[in-house]
């Protein structure tokens, strides 16, 4: 392989991680405004939800070509860690109200 090629690709895929990194960012500070806002796990965890976001990634995926396998497991991964950031948000929030 051409390595003039391959540090362009390389390059191209910096800037794409780059700019997904930025979006990531911004949708959990998105969250974060909405954390505040629940008052039980129930709320946190809204199993409803989660799946509507699931199945909108998956259709998103194949609209652009993306395998949903690929997409599905990485929205999975984010709205784990999300929601036990939430989890620990109100946790903390509980036991503060306590004292």
């Amino acid at each position: 392989m051409n390595q003039e090629m391959l540090a362009g690709h390389r390059a191209e895929i910096d800037s794409l991680d780059r700019q997904i990194v930025a979006l990531i960012a911004q949708r959990t500070q998105v969250v974060k405004k909405i954390m505040v806002l629940k008052t039980d796990e129930e709320s946190v965890r809204s199993c409803d939800r989660v799946q509507q976001v699931l199945d909108k990634v998956s259709r998103m995926a194949e609209e652009n070509g993306l395998e949903p396998a690929i997409a599905v497991p990485v929205y999975e991964t984010l709205i784990k860690v999300l929601t036990d950031m939430q989890l620990e948000y109100l946790h903390n929030r509980n036991l503060e109200s306590k004292v």
